[in-house]
């Protein structure tokens, strides 16, 4: 780290930011930049308060989550509890539930309900997202379902008319499938894949601007989703604001944490930096 770099960052550390004591949630870290917001743009830390006022002003909020984290969906909570609290809170769409559901959605609305009764795909573990789905159904507007459904996923994988936008958006996304496969697949198999992710994006996105109520609406999905180089926001012409939470290690540094774009765009509009935790072992579950 540069000189000038270190005295920015010592400088940012000194303001009025957002520190894990002010969320509820049961953020524990030794790490003073954990459960600190950050603004991507003007590259400094903000308030929670800084951050809802900028919610406010905005159609779709897109939060972005590691799915296997705990602490993400606490905060997904939280931050849907302060929306409802302030009487802002709209609609609240879920990549986690694909078209098929909304009905059933429809129905529970008003009250808690079970997986059962919401025909929750077991893809999308319960006791991750009970407590926001939860929620959501009893201080939203409506609960949306936005992902397609597996018939129409495989419809898409098959749909050679799906073209990217670009070479360079190809490229990243390919890379991006190529890690998440564990490098175990050529990444000439890897086309048919990206074909699902853009439909998918696209579709959430219909899904959001047909939905957009005078209220904050939130979308909780996976980060990738959330991008403004490479998700929703990339895919359609929304009035969005994209919030990443991210988990990492030891560094204080944010302009180490956050990843750069392929392009020279930010990833989303906001950070919120959470503990690192132990992820699952992907890798020996796939085949080459």
């Amino acid at each position: 780290m540069n000189l000038l770099k270190a005295v920015s960052i010592s400088i940012l550390f000194g303001i009025s930011a957002v520190s894990a004591a002010e969320w509820q949630t049961d953020i524990k870290s030794n790490n003073p930049i954990v459960g600190k917001i950050w603004d991507n743009a003007n590259q400094r830390f903000i308030t929670q308060q800084q951050l809802l006022d900028q919610m406010s002003e905005i159609d779709w909020i897109l939060l972005g989550e590691n799915h296997e984290t705990d602490i993400h969906h606490e905060l997904q909570t939280e931050i849907l509890e302060l929306l409802s609290q302030k009487k802002i809170l709209g609609n609240v769409a879920f990549e986690m539930a694909n078209t098929d559901q909304q009905s059933a959605l429809d129905s529970a609305l008003g009250e808690p309900s079970n997986p059962e009764q919401l025909n929750w795909q077991k893809g999308w573990p319960w006791e991750w997202y009970e407590s926001p789905v939860n929620l959501a159904l009893t201080k939203a507007n409506r609960v949306l379902s936005t992902d397609l459904t597996r018939q129409q996923q495989m419809q898409a994988y098959m749909d050679e008319s799906i073209d990217h936008p670009n070479e360079h958006y190809k490229n990243f996304m390919l890379d991006i499938l190529y890690e998440s496969h564990c490098g175990k697949l050529p990444k000439s198999q890897l086309g048919n894949m990206l074909r699902v992710q853009i439909a998918r994006d696209r579709q959430m996105g219909r899904v959001l601007k047909e939905n957009s109520t005078d209220k904050v609406d939130l979308y909780i999905a996976g980060n990738m989703h959330v991008r403004k180089d490479a998700g929703v926001p990339f895919h359609n012409e929304l009035n969005s604001l994209s919030i990443m939470m991210l988990s990492f290690g030891e560094s204080q540094d944010p302009f180490e944490i956050v990843p750069d774009s392929y392009q020279d765009e930010a990833i989303a509009d906001y950070v919120i930096f959470t503990p690192k935790v132990e992820q699952r072992d992907h890798c020996s579950q796939i085949e080459g």
